[in-house]
């Protein structure tokens, strides 16, 4: 089995799965899913997307049919702008809360064939694969970000063909962190502020609610996290049949 991005900056060859392309409902803008037998659903080639999540957002110029302002994000502070002045395009969406990653999917799934959701986070190991310690050659880090997120794919794929699954952003998991915490959000992945010895497969993030404190409205972090310049998310899809067989 090829290494993927495992221990050094030369990996091999990701293994060739199968993958499809759907399209975000009221553009043009498209994205891809690759199917991981370990994680046993289809998993988000990369992080969504700028390009990707605006179309779904409130103050995006053209909004897409059905989606009302209860269901979709409104602005946030200019304090902290939603791009952090970084960009967006096919750079990470970056700083919103689990809902709001949440009810992108959900949209998704209203819209298009099968189901999408976050990950659990026995899906998102399995995806990850057995990569060790992030490099160079495969994840964006303290070491070589340069303070901020890069464009999706701009590294080397796992051995799951998957981009970025070790640094960027911090990817929100479908789990709550600790059976004793149930409601508050985890994170896996690590991102461009961590050393790049911190980012591992096994590195858990606990949602901290300090990073709600710049946010005015009530209850704070609905849709956007203020301090969130590191969290992001990635999605996974199920068939509709592989639905009736879990009996959702």
């Amino acid at each position: 089995m090829a290494s993927g991005c495992a221990t050094s900056e030369a990996p091999g060859e990701p293994r060739d799965f199968a993958s499809f392309t759907a399209t975000v409902p009221g553009s043009s803008v498209d994205f891809e899913m690759v199917h991981v037998p370990e994680a046993e659903c289809w998993v988000g080639r990369t992080e969504v997307t700028w390009d990707e999540y605006l179309v779904f957002c409130a103050f995006h110029a053209k909004l897409p049919a059905g989606v009302d302002a209860e269901t979709r994000p409104s602005k946030p502070l200019e304090v902290h702008p939603y791009d952090r002045h970084w960009g967006t395009g096919r750079r990470p969406a970056v700083g919103m809360s689990r809902n709001g990653a949440q009810e992108y999917c959900r949209w998704l799934s209203a819209e298009l064939p099968g189901t999408y959701r976050l990950p659990t986070e026995r899906e998102w190991l399995a995806a990850c694969g057995a990569q060790g310690p992030v490099v160079q050659a495969c994840g964006w880090s303290a070491a070589n970000s340069g303070g901020k997120t890069h464009e999706v794919g701009g590294k080397k794929p796992n051995a799951n063909g998957l981009f970025d699954m070790l640094g960027n952003l911090w990817e929100y998991c479908a789990d709550g962190f600790a059976p004793n915490d149930p409601e508050r959000a985890v994170l896996r992945g690590g991102s461009w502020k961590e050393p790049m010895t911190e980012i591992t497969p096994k590195a858990r993030l606990r949602f901290d609610d300090m990073w709600l404190l710049d946010d005015p409205t009530f209850p704070p972090g609905r849709w956007w996290v203020p301090d969130g310049d590191h969290l992001g998310f990635r999605m996974v899809w199920v068939s509709e049949e592989d639905d009736v067989d879990a009996g959702t």
